[in-house]
């Protein structure tokens, strides 16, 4: 989630620790809560323990609200809808009266009423649903939320990380179109769904452009997205990852998507938690296929980890990270968890400094993970390359490039497949430039398009056996 703000978006995961940590020892950096979009200054922060607040919500009706954080005179707290508001200290004052949450049948009748009339409303134990979407949409989105919260709930509790029930109503807003999307909150053009870390809403919509061309596609990276929203709406509702808190982009991300792969095909559903993220593969493809990813030098897993934001292959690079650590470094990569979970509301490992990285990310990587990025990175590719992977996008055009370098009577061959013309030419090139100048001059290459990913395939297994 590129948290420049108050959102969790792709276009983009109460820990008990013991002993002293490395963030106890370096003081975490105090985040601007202007960097979320609450419009008042920085000061020194002190978490809240639950306290009751007395104060009013946005329309100045009275409630009960709970403190998450005090920053100088104002105080940022959850109300009993689960947004997050600033109010000074003067009109936020502690109270001996209890807080709670509001009803999810009330809360649906006051937003039908005021900000999503004419919606549809579905109610579930933790979920509150409003749309104006197809059944289907509606359907498909509700299928992957109900089975993601108990895995995503029960893996943690497997890995010794304490968890907690959401004390309010998680919210999903589904528009229908682009259009009602962007009217309810402007978004960067490609954002198909966020999580709203103040409103604590996660919000999407249904039909895209992608859907007039290609609608099985376009509904299959609505739901990927959906999954990776939800994701970041759990954890930060389980108590996995404080509101408000700056972890490393890549670990925030990371265990998003680790959290969060849904199948493609017409059946869609939740794969369950560290399964292969088949959109994430696919991005990495051109990497893993390429003469970089031989290179033992750690540059990919440094650029991942020191990343203040995140590119979609940034995405795709913090996804492998996180997997290849969850399933064989387990331990450490928990340990790394929880002393992250360490960090509360507006506190951040470090500071970001030009052009857009965090140093100090990679000295507590270092900390968990060892000092030798070059023989992790090996071992990453490595881990990736055995992962059975379903390319999402089989039906569609594939291409095959191929390599013949003379050598002695016979000539070496190689092929591969890819998405793209650019990316099948982009091998060609690195294939060449591994042989001398002669056998450059003299090999022959192709780029040939085909149909789909199986008569590509069939191509480039008989081309080789030439």
């Amino acid at each position: 989630m590129p948290v420049s703000g108050k959102f969790c978006v792709v276009a983009a995961v109460c820990i008990c620790c013991s002993g002293i940590s490395h963030l106890a020892a370096q003081t975490p950096r105090a985040v601007d809560p202007r960097e979320f979009g609450l419009e008042i200054p920085p000061g020194p922060v002190r978490e809240g323990n639950g306290e009751a607040i007395a104060t009013a919500d946005d329309d100045g009706n009275p409630v009960i609200a709970k403190l998450l954080v005090d920053v100088g005179d104002h105080r940022i707290v959850i109300l009993p809808d689960g947004r997050l508001i600033a109010k000074h200290k003067r009109d936020a004052v502690a109270t001996e009266r209890k807080f709670e949450p509001i009803d999810k049948e009330a809360l649906a009748k006051r937003l039908l009423d005021t900000e999503f009339a004419g919606f549809k409303t579905n109610q579930t134990r933790r979920y509150l649903y409003l749309y104006n979407t197809s059944e289907e949409f509606a359907l498909a989105t509700s299928r992957i939320m109900e089975t993601m919260f108990p895995g995503v709930a029960n893996y943690a509790k497997a890995q010794k990380i304490e968890i907690t029930e959401p004390d309010v109503p998680l919210v999903v807003v589904m528009f229908r179109t682009e259009d009602e999307f962007q009217r309810y909150q402007r978004m960067p053009a490609g954002v198909v769904a966020y999580y709203n870390i103040l409103d604590n809403r996660v919000v999407m919509y249904e039909e895209s452009r992608l859907r007039s061309v290609k609608p099985e596609l376009a509904i299959q990276q609505s739901i990927a997205t959906i999954a990776h929203e939800g994701a970041h709406q759990i954890l930060h509702n389980i108590g996995v990852q404080k509101r408000l808190s700056r972890w490393p982009m890549w670990l925030s991300e990371g265990l998003a998507e680790f959290f969060a792969p849904t199948t493609f095909g017409n059946r869609l559903r939740w794969k369950g938690a560290g399964q292969v993220n088949d959109m994430r593969m696919f991005e990495l493809e051109l990497y893993l296929k390429s003469r970089e990813a031989d290179q033992p030098d750690g540059q990919m897993i440094e650029h991942t980890v020191v990343a203040g934001r995140l590119t979609s292959t940034g995405y795709a690079s913090a996804w492998a990270l996180t997997h290849y650590l969850a399933k064989n470094k387990r331990a450490n990569f928990n340990d790394y968890v929880r002393e992250v979970s360490q960090l509360g509301p507006l506190q951040a490992v470090g500071e970001m400094v030009p052009p857009g990285v965090v140093p100090a990310n990679l000295d507590l990587f270092h900390k968990h993970f060892g000092d030798d990025l070059g023989d992790l990175n090996t071992r990453l590719v490595l881990h990736l390359k055995k992962l059975p992977y379903s390319d999402p996008f089989a039906e569609w055009p594939h291409f095959v490039a191929t390599v013949a370098v003379p050598d002695g009577r016979r000539a070496k061959r190689d092929a591969n497949i890819f998405h793209s013309p650019d990316m099948a030419a982009k091998w060609i090139q690195e294939a060449l430039e591994t042989v001398d100048a002669q056998q450059r001059s003299a090999a022959a290459t192709d780029v040939r398009a085909f149909p789909n990913r199986e008569i590509a395939a069939r191509y480039a297994r008989q081309w080789l056996d030439q």
